[in-house]
């Protein structure tokens, strides 16, 4: 059982996502909620957070650190059975008019996860929080197909359309930002159009930025950083949350062999170091065909620790018609963790020195800030390796070609030739440059990847 708040360090952090969980909270005929998200983004802390200052009492429990749970679940998923056990073995009893409960790792118990919608039509009046650390691939059961390839499918366990799913992403280059200078966060919040900002302003922002590049927005290794300050202590929880995403991929990969999604996780940076950096099996090891390794990409873009960008046939809304399967990079899920596992040293980013990784490292922050905020998923276009353009997104009915330049540099002659022939209503360039509109393009300074539609 869980009764008391819980942070970082010294240190609270408000994230975005809390507005979506106070509309849940305030939502009629409201469904369990779960949360979905990698390992170590702060998804207990949230709804520990949450649940705390919305709701009497909390009422906490954990199926990886108690398995006996899954016994009040086995007999029976009717909350009448239910709720007085938990009631009993938490030592307080639940009142689901006023109180909440915490299901965390539900993963681990299938049946707790299928009761959900017994709560939901037996019990609608309580708020029930969940989440687990690898939900996304536990809720991949596989079967074999003709093919004998395994193909993903929900569970019978999982209660479809019973439970309403929020996304919870590393922090933003926003909410990293709230937390290090209120002050400049409030002013960053208001900046839309495209009138140039104040350059002592802009300046600022970009020292923030640079900042975030050697951070990151793992919830553990932020707070770190603004409790205590010390670089080397960044370097090391980053290190150790390598560690542990390994280390996940060997305890709960069950079904897929484990040293090959080791291979493409271990991949990702030198895949993207290449100078097309379209995912290549053959890179993996001599011989490898996607057949082989197909299924690790999949169980590492569930749990989350991946990004994967597809190629487009044509940039034409809507962009997922036009999404080539087996054409994508692989990007992760957080630029701390990338700079890790690229060894690039924080002198490198907070001084902006040039390197030769530095354009897909920058491309990775920008994904990052831009997940969950177009429309759709997010790809790209190639041609051929010397027509490229870095992403593509789709909003409001457009599709939008996006440029991303790791200084102020504006020569990239593909991506005008693109826009020049093709003329679509936007064309974003990420770059140190200051916000403007320069003809067809608008430019946008790295820092506001994650605002590009107000400045549009």
């Amino acid at each position: 059982m869980c009764y008391h708040m819980c942070w970082y360090g010294r240190l609270f952090m408000e994230r975005d996502v809390e507005a979506q969980l106070l509309a849940w909270k305030d939502r009629p005929g409201r469904k369990p909620l779960v949360l979905m998200g990698a390992r170590q983004v702060g998804k207990t802390w949230l709804m520990r957070q949450f649940a705390r200052k919305n709701f009497a009492h909390v009422h906490e429990f954990n199926f990886d650190d108690t398995p006996v749970l899954a016994t009040f679940f086995r007999d029976s998923k009717d909350p009448r059975d239910i709720l007085p056990k938990l009631s009993v073995y938490g030592g307080r009893k639940i009142d689901p008019a006023r109180d909440a409960v915490i299901f965390d790792e539900i993963q681990d118990c299938s049946d707790a996860l299928n009761s959900l919608k017994y709560f939901r039509e037996k019990c609608p009046e309580l708020a029930i929080l969940s989440a687990g650390s690898l939900l996304g691939v536990k809720l991949r059961q596989r079967r074999r197909s003709a093919e004998d390839r395994l193909v993903p499918e929900m569970p019978k366990s999982y209660p479809v359309g019973q439970v309403e799913l929020v996304d919870v992403e590393p922090l933003s280059f926003s909410e990293f930002l709230r937390a290090r200078k209120k002050l400049l966060w409030e002013y960053y919040g208001t900046i839309k159009g495209q009138d140039p900002i104040p350059e002592a302003l802009h300046r600022q922002l970009w020292d923030e930025y640079l900042l975030y590049l050697t951070i990151g927005g793992m919830p553990e290794v932020v707070a770190s950083y603004l409790d205590e300050g010390d670089p080397a202590r960044v370097r090391k929880l980053q290190r150790d949350l390598v560690a542990l995403y390994e280390d996940d991929i060997v305890k709960y990969n069950n079904e897929i062999d484990a040293a090959k999604i080791l291979v493409v996780l271990r991949s990702v940076v030198p895949q993207l170091s290449k100078e097309n950096s379209k995912f290549i099996y053959g890179a993996l090891r001599e011989g490898a065909r996607g057949r082989g390794y197909e299924e690790a990409i999949e169980w590492l873009v569930s749990a989350r620790m991946v990004r994967k960008v597809n190629n487009l046939s044509e940039i034409r809304y809507p962009l997922s018609s036009h999404s080539i399967r087996n054409a994508f990079k692989l990007y992760l899920n957080d630029i701390g963790m990338l700079k890790e596992m690229a060894a690039v040293t924080n002198e490198s980013l907070v001084l902006d020195r040039d390197f030769a990784f530095k354009g897909r490292f920058v491309e990775n922050y920008v994904l990052q800030q831009l997940a969950y905020r177009c429309e759709g998923p997010v790809h790209y276009w190639a041609e051929r390796a010397e027509r490229e353009i870095d992403f593509v997104l789709q909003q409001g009915g457009e599709a939008i070609p996006v440029e991303v330049k790791a200084g102020g540099d504006r020569k990239c002659a593909s991506f005008k030739s693109f826009v020049n022939a093709n003329s679509p209503k936007y064309a974003i360039r990420f770059s140190e440059r200051n916000l403007k509109q320069d003809g067809k393009f608008v430019n946008i300074p790295l820092y506001l990847a994650e605002r590009y539609q107000a400045c549009l």
